[in-house]
Order: C-alpha cells, then sequence, then structure tokens
C-alpha cells in the first residue's frame, strides 16, 4: 500500500525477560580473618579512695586549746603531741585528790597506800584495842581464879568479864573501821588516778596502731583537717583534727550483685585516677560478705601501693578488676560489628556470599572485640567494611588489598 503506515519497529527491540533477568554483580567488600587470642577478664566500678585507717582525734576533756603543735599536711608518727589543752585544772584537781587520800592514810597511821597483803593488825588503833582485849582477858581470867578460892566476890567477876566482853566488842569495830579506812584509801587511789588522766588527757597524742601497716618502713600518720584553733574551748568528744595513713589507700567499690561469683580475694586490679594518665597496681583485699538491697551492689576494698604520695585520700578512682582469662577467644575488628535496633550481628564471607550472624560481644579494646556466642569456627572470615549493603546470601566479592590498606589506616588512626 502506497503511503500508508510506517514500519513500526517494536519488533526489533529485546525482549522484557532478557531485561529481568540479566546477571546481577556482586558487592565489593574487606574482610579479615577471625582472630584466636588470650583475652582477660574483668569487671569494673568506680569509687572512692580512703586512707588505710582514718581517724577522727577528739578531745577527751574540755579546756581552752593552748598550744597546737602541727598543721595540716604535717606528717606525724605515734605518740608525737598534736594539741595542749589548759591544764590549769586538772592539776588543781590531782593536788586535791593527793590531799584526800594523805589524810585517809593518816587516819590508819599510814604514810603510803598499802598493797592487797596488808595485814590489818598492824593499824595503831587495832593494836590498841587488841591490847585492851588481852588485858581484859587476864583479869577475867585472875579474877576466876580467886573467885574459885572465895578470894573474889561475885561482882568482881561479873565486872571482869563484862570489861572483857567490851573489849572484844571495840577490837571488832576497829577491824570494820580500819577496813573501810582501807577501802577508802582505794576509792582516793581511784580518784587520784582519774585525775591524773584527765591532766594527762590535757596533751593530745597521735595514736600508736596494734597492728601492721602494709609497705613496712617508718609509721606516720598525715593530718587531713584541723578543725580548731588556739584559745578554742573543746568539750569531751569534739573533734580536733583528723588523721589518716596514706601509705597504702584503701579503694571501696560498689560492684554489681551479678559479679559475686567471679570477684575473689587476692585479684589483681588497675586504679585509674583523673590526675594520672598511667594506672595503680592493687590487689583485692576485701569482699563485704552482704548486698545492698537499695542498690542491689555488694563492697569490694582494693589495696593500693602509694608510697610516694603521688594518691590522695577521698579522689575519686575507676578500678578495672582482673577476674579471669581466656587463652583463645575468638575476636574480630571493631568495624566488623553492625548494630541495629538493638541487634548486634556481623557478616561472614562463605562461598562467595555473605552470611549473617548474630552475635554477643564480650571485651572489648580500641581494636577488637571478643565474640562471646556463638562460637565461631577458625579460618571464618568477617566482613569489615561495605555491610551497609548487605543481606544474608548477598554475593560479595572480598578486595584483599583494600582490605589491607583499610586495617593500616585504622591502625594508624587508633595510635593517634
Amino acid at each position: 500500500m502506497g503511503g500508508g503506515w510506517a514500519k513500526d519497529e517494536r519488533d526489533t527491540l529485546p525482549p522484557d525477560s532478557q531485561v529481568s533477568h540479566s546477571e546481577t554483580s556482586k558487592l565489593m567488600v574487606t574482610a579479615e580473618p577471625v582472630e584466636f587470642r588470650p583475652v582477660q577478664r574483668v569487671v569494673e566500678a568506680i569509687g572512692t579512695l580512703y586512707g588505710f585507717e582514718e581517724i577522727v582525734i577528739s578531745s577527751k576533756v574540755e579546756g581552752r586549746v593552748l598550744r597546737i603543735h602541727h598543721e595540716v599536711a604535717d606528717r606525724v608518727p605515734p605518740c608525737e603531741p598534736l594539741f595542749e589543752i589548759d591544764p590549769t585544772d586538772y592539776l588543781l584537781a590531782v593536788d586535791q585528790a593527793e590531799s584526800s587520800l594523805q589524810v585517809e592514810l593518816s587516819k590508819l597511821g599510814l604514810q603510803a597506800p598499802p598493797n592487797a597483803n596488808f595485814d590489818l593488825s598492824k593499824v595503831p588503833t587495832v593494836m590498841l584495842s587488841q591490847a585492851r582485849v588481852d588485858n581484859t582477858l587476864s583479869r577475867k581470867e585472875r579474877t576466876q581464879r580467886l573467885s574459885a578460892d572465895n578470894a573474889a566476890s561475885v561482882g568482881d567477876l561479873e565486872n571482869a568479864v563484862s570489861e572483857f566482853r567490851t573489849a572484844q566488842a571495840d577490837h571488832a569495830n576497829q577491824l570494820l573501821i580500819a577496813k573501810s579506812g582501807l577501802a577508802t584509801i582505794k576509792l582516793r587511789q581511784a580518784a587520784l588516778a582519774v585525775s591524773q588522766q584527765q591532766l594527762a588527757d590535757t596533751r593530745v597524742l597521735v595514736p600508736r596502731p596494734h597492728h601492721a601497716v602494709p609497705g613496712g618502713g617508718e609509721m606516720l600518720y598525715v593530718i587531713t583537717k584541723r578543725s580548731v584553733s588556739e584559745g578554742t574551748f573543746v568539750r569531751p568528744g569534739g573533734e580536733l583534727c583528723k588523721l589518716a595513713i596514706d601509705k597504702t589507700l584503701k579503694l571501696r567499690v560498689p560492684v554489681p550483685e551479678r559479679f559475686s561469683a567471679q570477684i575473689q580475694l587476692g585479684q589483681s586490679a588497675d586504679v585509674f585516677t583523673a590526675a594520672f594518665a598511667k594506672p595503680f597496681p592493687g590487689t583485692v583485699t576485701l569482699i563485704n560478705p552482704s548486698v545492698e538491697p537499695s542498690t542491689r551492689t555488694f563492697e569490694v576494698e582494693i589495696q593500693i601501693a602509694n608510697d610516694v604520695g603521688q594518691l590522695k585520700p577521698g579522689s575519686f578512682a575507676k578500678a578495672i578488676i582482673h577476674t579471669s582469662q581466656t587463652e583463645e577467644a575468638p575476636t574480630v575488628p571493631l568495624s566488623a560489628l553492625v548494630t541495629f535496633a538493638g541487634v548486634t550481628k556481623v557478616f561472614l564471607s562463605e562461598n562467595g556470599k555473605a552470611k549473617e550472624v548474630l552475635v554477643t560481644p564480650g571485651v572489648q579494646t580500641r581494636d577488637w572485640v571478643e565474640i562471646a556466642t556463638p562460637a565461631l569456627p577458625r579460618g571464618a572470615v568477617v566482613v569489615t567494611s561495605g555491610q551497609s549493603g548487605l543481606a544474608n546470601e548477598t554475593p560479595v566479592t572480598i578486595r584483599a588489598a583494600a582490605s589491607r590498606s583499610a586495617a593500616g589506616v585504622r591502625d594508624s588512626e587508633l595510635r593517634k
């Protein structure tokens, strides 16, 4: 037909089926093998540093502070004087107690307090009453003999017997008075000892510990606080200053109760503070057997040597307690982890395809992370980049050179 329709060219186009079933190109990724290495298990906790011993020094007597011998930050040995409280009233009290004791001693004719084996028959009043008993006894016996010979009347005999009984009663009374006098002497001795002790307590001394402090060497306290000034009136129990033994410190940290089976006495720990970049070595020396109900934690005490005094009591510190070690644990680079919506996974490269594996991370450092579960097989290769375009069974191609380059860049950045 002339001048008809133009020729339809659609039959020259490829069929639709040829486009939809074209071969999909593989996704280019980098990967690294799973590495097995020793992994140290740790428990981290945060707490406060305390002195090995921290003591509040209080006054045992009342009075005005007469003299202060040391200031804050001074290091003092045991028995060194710290404060002096005005002793005037206590000197007078000692004189009064001594005078009262002398009065009681003079009543018994004594010059010094007797010992526990003192013989009451040596007291002058008792000796006099005993002499009267002996005299009346002799008179009674003589009168009895005369009465038997009818040489003495009945009245004379009765008088002699009565005098003897009276002398006996007086002797017994003198013994009781002497015993009472001895008891009073002991009472006056105690009162004198109290007065002398109060006088001694006007000098406030550094206490002497009765147990050894770790580290050996000279035992010294450091004054961490002074609460009074010269002229301050203090009462019994009033705080004067605070002392601490800082040659060895104690870090007390609360640890969640789920770690109670992992923490053991003698375990080593690294202690970090804000003032120093390097950690200080410590040792677990005390584990509280009870759990605090309000926080569900138990207290762990770590001792840290502080010979040069770098650490200070009261400082904030973090402890990393070394609990156990696994000799061969599977680890992967940090870049291999993919976390989304609370799910953590990695992709393994197997037979040219990506295999998705849900994992539970374990110990982590700046370079790698342990895969706690599931157990990854030896020789497994984990994808370290390009995971955003991956799904399970996605075909992948590993760029070995790029993998090494990326690992080198990542290591250099971590070292920076």
